[in-house]
């Protein structure tokens, strides 16, 4: 095995090459494509314009959906310094990655210092990257990035053979807690995580764990009503416009397909987690010391917990893939984290076949997942053709003119001036929160001509379809290719709209 640790020793720098190139081919790719970055970007960055995060049930002010905590949108907002759009995009995504993949990486070289855990990072973020759901939370603009963080060094910490210490318990504690702060869904890891710490190591450690779990709850929603006043209005967005969202028709079919998802993303890793499983039954000890033993099953427990939750939020009406995504990322860590807990890198192990079996199933899994981004300069030259870029370039150019109910950021950077978003007011609509026609000309520019979609993107708020309904299309210069809807002459918006 040595002669074979030697070899994979040489070609880690080629494989970390193409690991670290695929990374940016998917930052640029969103960046060129995925409109929503400019909408959560533009949540974050609108804090510095006096905006607020959280607008009320009743409030005029422009709308645009905030239904998560608020740490990722005051992490995401420290990037304000930045006015160019493309730009700003690119730092948002690229800042999603580091904390997405960054944990991931961690946690590898935390499970081993050696080429075992460069190559079960490698084989993870291989398979991460061909998920739709991990790409959708590690390489857009999104809340996941930084609950995922949080939960995925929460559980790493547990990790530590050995009694943990009252520090270590202590910061995974705060750090789960931050995770569902930041996502509601990951409420789950916050009781997976407290259950393993009692199975692992016993009553005093899951008690110390528990009550740092309850003063950093309490300290975390405190801080949250203080500093976004009134209270109402932010447990208004974060509860219950999210409990209000309705589900999809058949919610049974569409948890089943799912599970499907979910099964065919981790196809490579079903049979190595197949032997990490029998290697755990078959190994001698009761279950408390097994569980002490293989302490990568934190994340298969904390994926069974999560499972349930993700399913029913992705069969809410416009529930996303990323839902799918967490369960992916928690399947995958605990089998490359526990393939690298028996490869033994010094060659030394008791069994040698249970090493070179580790070996090889983690670069079965590479090999099935590598990542070859040949398409990275095509993503290059498309970077700066984002539909925001367009927006902004149109807004630069004829200010006020034209209202982009889908790229809010545009009108932002341009004019520091937030508008309503499309899919916020259809959200409220859902909900059964429709605003009225005081708080619609409330948050639309003053003097607005035109009603502008990029291509692919059509009304979906009563509100707007409303509005559009017999309005004309025409084509505007700057905005080929675009849905231009001419409103006829200079719309102004009611004086009792709020202005920050």
């Amino acid at each position: 095995m040595q002669t074979l640790d030697r070899a994979l020793r040489i070609g880690a720098p080629l494989v970390c090459i193409l690991i670290l190139v695929a990374l940016a081919a998917g930052v640029l790719r969103s960046v060129a494509n995925w409109g929503w970055n400019n909408i959560r970007l533009a949540r974050g960055i609108a804090l510095w314009y006096g905006y607020s995060l959280y607008p009320g049930r009743d409030s005029r002010v422009p709308i645009i959906g905030t239904m998560h905590g608020p740490v990722p949108h005051l992490l995401y907002s420290c990037l304000a310094f930045l006015k160019d759009p493309t730009l700003l995009l690119i730092a948002g995504c690229t800042l999603s990655c580091l904390l997405y993949f960054g944990a991931v990486l961690w946690l590898h070289v935390r499970a081993g210092r050696s080429v075992a855990g460069a190559y079960g990072f490698f084989a993870c973020t291989a398979l991460l990257l061909t998920s739709t759901g991990a790409r959708y939370a590690g390489l857009t603009v999104h809340v996941d990035a930084f609950a995922m963080c949080c939960a995925v060094v929460a559980a790493g910490l547990l990790m530590r053979g050995g009694p943990l210490g009252a520090g270590t318990l202590s910061v995974s504690a705060v750090l789960v807690m931050l995770a569902v702060a930041s996502k509601q869904t990951m409420a789950p890891s916050a009781i997976a995580l407290p259950c393993f710490v009692l199975m692992s190591d016993g009553k005093r450690a899951f008690a110390r764990y528990v009550a740092v779990q309850i003063a950093a709850a309490a300290s975390i929603f405190l801080a949250m009503l203080a500093l976004f006043r009134p209270p109402r209005d932010l447990l208004f967005n974060t509860f219950t416009l999210a409990i209000q969202q309705p589900r999809t028709a058949s919610v049974a079919a569409r948890m089943m397909l799912g599970l499907f998802q979910v099964r065919s993303e981790l196809a490579a890793a079903a049979a190595p987690l197949l032997v990490l499983i029998a290697v755990v039954a078959l190994s001698p000890g009761s279950i408390r010391g097994k569980i002490a033993k293989h302490r990568w099953l934190v994340f298969l427990w904390m994926a069974v917990l999560q499972l349930p939750v993700e399913l029913r939020a992705w069969s809410t009406d416009g529930g996303s893939t990323n839902h799918l995504g967490v369960v992916t990322l928690l399947v995958s860590l605990a089998t490359t984290c526990g393939l690298v807990g028996l490869w033994r890198p010094n060659g030394n192990a008791t069994n040698e076949w249970t090493g070179l079996a580790a070996r090889m199933l983690l670069i079965g899994m590479l090999l099935a997942y590598i990542p070859f981004p040949y398409e990275i300069f095509r993503d290059l030259r498309l970077v700066r053709t984002s539909a925001t870029q367009v927006a902004y370039n149109y807004e630069r150019q004829h200010p006020g003119r034209a209202y982009f109910p889908v790229n809010p950021l545009a009108a932002l950077l341009a004019e520091g001036r937030l508008t309503h978003l499309d899919a916020a007011l259809f959200d409220r609509e859902l909900a059964g929160f429709p605003i009225n026609a005081e708080q619609f000309a409330a948050g639309l520019p003053s003097g607005y001509q035109l009603v502008a979609y990029p291509p692919g993107h059509a009304p979906r708020a009563a509100v707007l379809r409303e509005l559009l309904k017999d309005k004309p299309l025409v084509e505007e210069p700057g905005l080929e290719g675009w849905s231009v809807y001419s409103i006829g002459p200079p719309v102004t918006r009611l004086t009792s709209g709020w202005q920050p």
